[in-house]
């Protein structure tokens, strides 16, 4: 009877001890709602922003990209060569006209001014078309380019007619221009200051001897 009652009453102290346990026991904390998914808690978190902050929050601005200016196309030949314009035009003699006329002896005087720039920035291969002063055109062939020590640029090129080649010089600086164009009938010369100035054909050689004006072509 004792050994029952002994039984019953350790029973009671074991399940009394339990529940005081349980209740003694600390309780997992419930996650927090700022955690990450790691379960650790986000430092310096930024705060929640209400609906109605969001409506009047001006969006930020977006500038769009500058359009990009489109190269100039060059005319290019079949054999890849450049298609340079004439570099000058018919112009009209005025006060500020730079240079006066040449001297005695020239004939088709053309008074002209410098547009674009054609005849600085031509390269070997590059064709330029040569507007004379009769309104017809030759098409000179670039051949060769060197800089010279004053900064001026000089290219040489030939205009071929019937199989026969004639020789063609310019030399630019930033202010004059200087030209010998070869051609069947005779050579002609630009010059220029400022951008305009004068091309004509040079008088002949020798008239009292019953010269030719024509220039010898040069066999290449």
């Amino acid at each position: 009877m004792k050994a029952t009652k002994w039984g019953v009453g350790l029973g009671l102290c074991t399940l009394l001890a339990g529940v005081i346990g349980w209740c003694l026991w600390p309780q997992p904390a419930a996650p927090d709602l700022e955690a990450g998914h790691s379960g650790e808690r986000l430092v310096d978190s930024p705060e929640l922003v209400e609906p109605a902050q969001l409506a009047v929050m001006s969006a930020p601005e977006i500038k769009s990209a500058p359009a990009e200016v489109a190269a100039k196309p060059g005319r290019l030949r079949a054999d890849g060569s450049q298609q340079l314009d004439a570099p000058w035009q018919v112009a009209e003699v005025d006060a500020d006209f730079p240079l006066v006329e040449p001297g005695e002896g020239v004939e088709q005087l053309q008074p002209i001014a410098l547009q674009g720039s054609e005849l600085g920035q031509a390269q070997v291969g590059d064709r330029v078309t040569l507007l004379l002063p009769d309104s017809s055109t030759l098409e000179a062939r670039v051949t060769k380019v060197e800089l010279q020590r004053g900064g001026e640029r000089n290219w040489q090129g030939e205009i071929r007619v019937d199989g026969d080649s004639y020789p063609v010089n310019f030399t630019v600086g930033k202010q004059a221009t200087f030209g010998f164009i070869g051609t069947p009938q005779g050579s002609y010369s630009v010059e220029t200051l400022g951008g305009k100035g004068w091309v004509y054909k040079n008088p002949p050689l020798d008239r009292g001897h019953g010269g030719s004006d024509a220039l010898i072509p040069t066999h290449q």
